[in-house]
């Protein structure tokens, strides 16, 4: 292979390679730039001498049986962007010239018997994103000057030996968005300087030796999913301040000393489903809501001051049940009758609008806007070759116009065999339960024994795949701008269809073709053919699981295993879509060989070299003062489709996750949606937290994010809708 000279990229991972790593690795192609050998049982020492290889932007080692210590030469590979070493026997310490290998973004060192101290030198590396070292046997503590790595998005030294505390100069990884993980070491002292990580999803800091109070400016951390604190020596109270955080669905702080009762606004966190406070101080009632309702003893064991009978506790002492019972014989009654009274008249209010806003939407057997074979016939030309749109394995596509002047995209399916049928009852299934801004929305169907068709808008701007890649010598016109808020729109769709639909919908097949923009290049996601609905009972997600799943390029690699069907295939499918959009190559271009695909291109680029690989149309015309901030954009959303096409499935985030990451990102160019106050004091009605969940979805229908104020007379609205459909906008 040392003959290979213009040898770029040496994949072979996931083979059963076993021997040593030859030393004349260092003799290979100057051009190579990616070599990955994970997954093998490769043993021995890293050769020395691989520092020769000067273009190294990839060097995968991990889950191997390497030994012997990392070699210091490795800080002269200058182009190193990632290095994976984890899952060996590697020993000794981490050497201190890895600070030179300035364009390093990833670090992944752990499940070794590395040793020592964490060198001060790795400060230098200003691109740092990943820091993984967990599971080795680290011991000193940790640098301060690590809080130069700003750019830093994970960071895990779990379960090593570090001692004393949390550097203040931490204060500075205000962009961690995915984990914070210390656990399982020898820290103390307090994690007050977490409150400014205020992006990050996950905090593990528990056994440990920290001490004080828990910091109420946790609650900072709006996008916090997981808190563990557990085995440490908090104390004082549980603040009230942590029901802020509204996308908390673990929370464990066992095994401390905190003391006070368990805030009963706890039952209000919606998104809380495990809860442990066992091994405190705690007192009191222990609330029946929420979380609570669907936790055991062992939740709450070990707090001797804690009551509640109907979770084998001792019960509860209620001295005010005498004093007052008497009144509460007569105020109680009336003041459910009033409740009830309300929530009827509110009730009855949404059912009202509701009604309302659904009078014309499609009834596949008794609704209004029913259309004869003879309208479509008319309309279409008789289905004349002129107003076809397009013709595809399931049938073909005509434009035409309704005697209303209505125009219209007629979706005719062949019939060659049972799948056909399926293929069409199935996207009925889908298009008539789902009602969302960036989903195609239907107008009609026709089916009788011979003719089944599809009536559906007319898009007049055609299909994203004919902006990408047009007929001749038509000018791209899409520029930034358009293709971040198609990006973004795609996702919101995408979100819905995984998690706030009435049935959760699987689409298969999402890709630029099928990808429709309206006259405002609004996107609709369309095409629902072997789509897949999830619910109770579904015959779908069992009838139609070995279907052949989306298109070559598009769908995950685990499809191509015979892996389930899943909404990480979609994320998957996104992902390609993003890079696509960028990039403006298709996944199946001819220069994507020899184990190179999009993802992998792009990652090999990436982040430093991304002007390479971004469609040169993005960079015409932009002034020098706004490049840097076009490229920093460019950047994000490029990592964003790298993250989701990530091969192991459950590495790749959900959609709600790429929904919240995609606001932030492109806000720098579409702006903040405009906020304002409702003229109109609904706070009564949004004192129950179910009241909200129902504001919430509405809204989420018609593609519209929604804030509650935590002010008690006004309610702000992101953007300018208030249970109104978008027709009604």
């Amino acid at each position: 292979m040392t003959n290979c000279s213009s040898l770029q990229v040496l994949d072979l991972s996931f083979n059963y390679l076993i021997g040593i790593l030859p030393s004349s690795v260092n003799q290979l192609s100057s051009k190579l730039y990616s070599m990955n050998l994970n997954h093998n049982e490769i043993g021995g020492n890293i050769p020395s001498g691989i520092e020769n290889l000067t273009n190294l932007a990839l060097l995968d080692l991990s889950n191997n049986h390497f030994n012997g210590t990392i070699p210091s030469t490795l800080g002269q590979l200058l182009n190193l962007e990632r290095l994976y070493l984890d899952k060996n026997k590697l020993c000794g310490g981490i050497p201190a010239s890895l600070g030179h290998a300035k364009r390093l973004g990833l670090v992944s060192l752990s499940e070794n018997m590395i040793s020592g101290e964490i060198p001060d030198a790795l400060g230098n590396l200003s691109q740092l994103r990943d820091f993984i070292l967990h599971h080795n046997q680290l011991s000193g503590t940790l640098p301060a000057s690590l809080g130069r790595c700003v750019n830093l998005e994970k960071v895990d030294l779990s379960y090593n030996r570090l001692q004393g505390t949390i550097p203040l100069e931490w204060a500075s990884l205000v962009n961690l968005q995915f984990y914070f993980n210390v656990s399982s070491n020898l820290l103390q002292g307090s994690i007050l300087i977490m409150n400014k990580m205020a992006m990050v999803q996950a905090i593990d800091v528990s056994l440990n030796n920290f001490s004080g109070e828990i910091p109420a400016a946790l609650s900072s951390c709006t996008n916090l999913q997981y808190l563990n604190l557990s085995w440490n020596s908090f104390y004082s109270s549980i603040p009230t301040s942590l029901t802020n955080l509204k996308n908390l669905e673990v929370i464990d702080l066992s095994r401390n000393n905190l003391s006070g009762a368990i805030p009963v606004t706890f039952q209000e966190m919606k998104m809380l489903h495990h809860i442990n406070l066992s091994s405190n101080k705690l007192i009191g009632e222990v609330p029946k809501g929420g979380a609570f309702a669907m936790i055991d003893e062992s939740a709450v064991s070990g707090n001797v001051g804690l009551c509640g009978k109907w979770i084998n506790l001792p019960p509860c002492m209620d001295f005010k049940h005498e004093q007052f019972s008497t009144s509460k014989k007569v105020i109680v009654p009336i003041m459910v009758g009033i409740a009830i009274f309300i929530m009827s008249s509110i009730l009855f209010f949404i059912f009202y609008r509701r009604r309302h806003s659904y009078q014309n939407t499609l009834d596949f057997n008794t609704g209004p806007k029913k259309i004869s074979y003879e309208e479509l016939a008319d309309a279409t030309g008789g289905f004349s070759q002129t107003n076809q749109l397009g013709v595809g394995s399931f049938g073909s596509v005509y434009r035409g116009v309704l005697n209303n002047s209505t125009h219209i995209a007629v979706k005719i399916f062949n019939f060659q065999d049972e799948n056909d049928v399926q293929s069409f009852q199935r996207e009925c299934n889908v298009l008539k339960r789902v009602r969302h801004r960036n989903v195609i929305k239907i107008i009609s169907a026709y089916c009788n024994p011979d003719f089944k068709a599809l009536v559906l808008p007319f898009m007049s701007n055609g299909s994203l795949e004919k902006w990408l890649y047009p007929e001749g010598e038509d000018e791209i016109k899409l520029s930034l701008v358009d293709r971040l808020k198609i990006t973004k729109e795609i996702a919101q769709g995408m979100e819905y269809l995984h998690h706030y639909c009435f049935v959760q919908v699987i689409h298969c097949d999402l890709k630029p073709n099928n990808v429709l923009l309206g006259d405002d290049m609004t996107p609709y996601i369309a095409d629902f053919g072997i789509a897949r609905l999830f619910f109770e009972n579904s015959i779908d997600s069992v009838t139609f699981a070995s279907v052949l799943k989306g298109s070559i390029g598009y769908f995950a690699p685990e499809y191509g295993m015979g892996g389930k069907i899943s909404t990480e295939g979609d994320v998957y499918s996104y992902g390609i879509i993003i890079l696509e959009l960028l990039t403006r190559r298709r996944p199946t271009d001819n220069m994507f060989v020899e184990g190179i695909n999009l993802p992998k291109w792009a990652s090999m680029h990436f982040p430093n070299k991304i002007t390479e690989v971004v469609d040169n149309q993005l960079l015409i015309d932009v002034e020098e003062s706004n490049k840097e901030m076009v490229l920093a954009c460019l950047t994000e959303v490029i990592q964003i489709g790298l993250i989701c096409t990530r091969e192991d499935p459950h590495q790749r985030p959900t959609m709600m996750e790429i929904v919240q990451r995609l606001e932030k990102v492109t806000s720098l160019f579409l702006g903040t949606p405009r906020a304002f106050h409702l003229p109109i004091d609904i706070s009564p009605f949004l004192e129950s937290t179910h009241n909200q969940e129902i504001l919430m979805k509405r809204a989420l229908e018609i593609g519209l994010h929604l804030h509650i104020s935590p002010s008690p007379n006004l309610i702000t609205v992101v953007n300018y809708c208030f249970f109104l459909w978008e027709e009604e906008c």
